[in-house]
């Protein structure tokens, strides 16, 4: 008896194994080649026959706990690029990515020649924590007045839900590839983009992603882990919110005690 392979009904390119997979694929090479050109400005030859890595981040101690980047971007004269998909906000998220890119840097400085790298961190951040109506925020290394020391060092933070307001219409590339990153099944994909091979040739990658068992395997365990912090996060809320009316019951009775003269039981048990 012939076994169906499981395949995926809804795909969700944020998640981090798809992400990864598919943005390091070879498949997927010139639509990221173009995506990251018209963000960072570099050629986009360059970038097609760079060197798309896992981001393990080299240790600088033999105890230091392992860190990992999403994706290292390898060019020429060791120039680099960091990607990272930010799907969700934390408190500590841009100082770890920030803390990647810096340790990546202080690998690639030479020492026998003054030529500097380049290291661009791209952020593709699914929230926005700058609260900011622009769609691309970028970042260079400035003195206390404000003048720029130098750009060895640039960071980009792209505001996907300001990227496909209809309002924003600056790049056709970055908004077309973002919208194919939001978009939830195949069949949506291949609708929006049939005849436009560079995207087709991304789209057929998570098509052969989306029917791999091994792959959907590592998928469910990222979705699972989304499922679960989406609860965990709507639970504390209403905690938080019974915790908030509780106490704010609380100081109500004790308040009318003080005017009434009822004891805080009596009221409690009209209140009942």
């Amino acid at each position: 008896m012939k076994i169906k392979r499981k395949k995926l009904e809804t795909v969700n390119l944020l998640n981090d194994a798809m992400f990864k997979a598919l943005f390091r694929s070879i498949e997927a090479r010139e639509m990221v080649a173009a995506f990251l050109s018209h963000i960072t400005g570099i050629d986009e030859e360059l970038l097609k026959n760079a060197d798309y890595q896992g981001g393990e981040i080299p240790k600088k101690r033999l105890y230091e706990k392992g860190k990992t980047a999403d994706i290292i971007i390898k060019i020429e004269n060791h120039n680099m690029i960091i990607l990272e998909m930010n799907q969700y906000p934390t408190d500590t998220i841009f100082d770890k990515n920030a803390s990647y890119a810096f340790s990546v840097l202080s690998e690639s400085i030479p020492i026998r020649t003054q030529k500097y790298p380049f290291i661009f961190l791209i952020n593709l951040d699914h929230f926005n924590r700058f609260h900011t109506k622009e769609a691309i925020l970028h970042f260079l290394l400035r003195d206390e007045e404000g003048h720029i020391e130098t750009k060895i060092y640039q960071s980009y933070h792209l505001i996907l839900e300001n990227i496909v307001n209809k309002e924003y219409n600056q790049d056709k590339v970055i908004k077309k590839t973002v919208e194919l990153l939001l978009k939830k099944t195949i069949e949506e994909m291949e609708k929006e983009y049939q005849g436009d091979e560079m995207y087709m040739a991304a789209i057929r990658r998570v098509e052969d992603l989306s029917s791999d068992p091994r792959f959907v395997g590592y998928y469910d365990i990222e979705e699972a882990n989304r499922q679960a912090r989406i609860e965990f996060e709507q639970t504390g809320f209403r905690k938080g919110k019974e915790i908030g009316i509780k106490k704010g019951q609380e100081e109500a009775i004790e308040k009318i005690s003080r005017k009434t003269g009822y004891t805080e039981e009596e009221i409690r048990k009209m209140l009942r």
